[in-house]
């Protein structure tokens, strides 16, 4: 079963569309050869499409070639490197499209307001209407009781003499003004009521607009006390101390059974440019390297998320190590255990580059990251984990940290 978002599909059909007649069609039979009764471009890119896991699949495949994607990027106002190669550009074009989906969410909240906005206003006018309506019934019948009270008057002209016809006219002024300030104070009570109304409605749209504001405001950075020139090593370990709990605790909380609420976890953590290198040994040796901040947090989540594992970092002395730069740069290294269910599955060894944001005096953001897992095989004895970075090593990785910010 595929799972593409709207704009997914809409760009890998786009994508598709770009690819020679043979080159579409031998795409389509090496993902869905029992399908037949296929001739036109169209029906194969729905195959493909719908027999595709995810557009990432879909975009590794061999006859999708670099170019197709670079153009398509292009097309699209993209910036890129022209020297970035295909696992870049479907980075690039995976984050473009997630932008995307985010800007059309956008735009649809913006619509759903505005709605809401013209029926509250055409709420209010149809009050109003409803009020304009009684104020003129209640205008005809004072007219009404006027014709009655008139015609009673004359009655009594006919059948009273002069000084009963002054006392019956006294007696008719009165009542006149009576029911004149009973009808004015009805009025100027109804249109109280409806005012305190009106009132009420604007102040509760208000509350729950800043409410609303409040509950969209994020902060993405994650606040540490920034080492000392005295401090040295001890405020160094305890900033490494402080930021492996806070990152594997969120990193962990993304599994289910972890047995806690999901945090936020998102690229917010990394800066855009970061690198992840990612190495890992079950019966080979196997290496990737993910940069943006997107895709680093997405494959990062996917250890968790997807294939359900648990880091467990020893962030004692001899599992954590933290070194600083003059410039104020951070690198940490931390190991640890690895596990799955119940199932202990290997170790692990990870070096964090953190970067201090401009924002605030002690925001910080990763900029590098390189895990390297290793599988247990067997009965193989798992001992307490021992950092092999040892602090030369990390003060080098340090100083290329320091490099590749230049």
């Amino acid at each position: 079963m595929s799972h593409f978002s709207a704009m997914q599909k809409l760009g890998c059909t786009e994508i598709l569309q770009s690819l020679s007649y043979s080159d579409l069609f031998a795409l389509k039979d090496t993902i869905a050869t029992k399908l037949a009764n296929v001739w036109t471009k169209e029906e194969a890119i729905s195959v493909i499409l719908n027999c595709s896991q995810s557009a990432e699949e879909l975009l590794k495949r061999r006859k999708i070639v670099r170019e197709a994607i670079l153009k398509y990027l292009i097309r699209h106002d993209v910036v890129i490197k022209v020297s970035a190669d295909k696992q870049q550009l479907i980075g690039e074009v995976l984050f473009y499209w997630t932008q995307k989906e985010w800007k059309r969410k956008e735009l649809i909240d913006q619509t759903k307001h505005k709605l809401e906005q013209n029926v509250k206003q055409e709420i209010a006018n149809a009050k109003i209407k409803a009020m304009a309506q009684e104020v003129k019934a209640a205008g005809i019948e004072l007219e009404q009781a006027r014709q009655v009270q008139d015609q009673l008057r004359r009655q009594l002209e006919e059948q009273a003499r002069q000084a009963v016809e002054q006392k019956r006219r006294q007696a008719e002024e009165q009542i006149k003004r009576r029911a004149e300030e009973q009808v004015k104070r009805e009025l100027e009570e109804q249109i109280k009521r409806r005012m305190q109304e009106q009132m009420t409605e604007q102040v509760l749209d208000e509350r729950k607009k800043q409410l609303e504001m409040q509950m969209n405001i994020h902060l993405n950075v994650t606040q540490y006390e920034t080492p000392s020139q005295a401090g040295g090593d001890f405020e160094c370990q305890i900033i490494g101390e402080e930021f492996c709990k806070w990152f594997f605790i969120l990193l962990n909380s993304q599994n289910p059974s972890f047995g806690r609420q999901p945090e936020e976890w998102g690229p917010q953590h990394f800066w855009d440019d970061a690198i992840l290198h990612f190495a890992y040994s079950v019966q080979e040796d196997i290496t990737e390297q993910h940069q943006s901040s997107a895709t680093v947090s997405l494959r990062l989540l996917s250890l968790v998320k997807d294939e359900q594992l648990l880091f467990n970092p020893n962030i004692s002395k001899n599992g954590m190590k933290c070194v600083t730069s003059p410039h104020g740069l951070v690198a940490i290294a931390v190991a640890g255990t690895i596990h799955k269910n119940t199932q202990c599955l290997g170790i692990f060894e990870q070096l964090f580059g953190l970067v201090r944001t401009p924002v605030g005096r002690n925001n910080w953001k990763i900029k590098y990251v390189n895990l390297q897992l290793k599988a247990l095989i067997g009965q193989q004895e798992i001992n307490q984990p021992s950092l092999s970075i040892e602090l030369p090593a990390l003060v080098a990785h340090l100083n290329e940290l320091n490099a590749f910010l230049k």
